[in-house]
């Protein structure tokens, strides 16, 4: 009967990973998708993946969006 008690996971856990932001460093509460509005922009302009690490080519297209940001503001 104890083994059985043992074996249950408790249902008040709660997830510490969906606390934060899944950018790599970003403290921020996820308010779209797993991320924070600055860093959705991002994930949706190609700056940054899914899993929050940043593109290969990060650089290249982060001139790309400042530069189309500059132009729309």
């Amino acid at each position: 009967m104890s083994e059985k008690k043992e074996k249950q996971v408790p249902n008040n856990v709660i997830p510490l990973a969906s606390a934060r932001c899944a950018s790599d460093g970003c403290k921020a509460k996820p308010t779209r998708a797993g991320f924070c509005e600055e860093h959705f922009e991002w994930f949706k302009a190609g700056l940054i993946t899914k899993e929050g690490q940043r593109a290969l080519d990060f650089d290249k297209k982060y001139q790309h969006f400042a530069s189309s940001k500059r132009k729309s503001a």
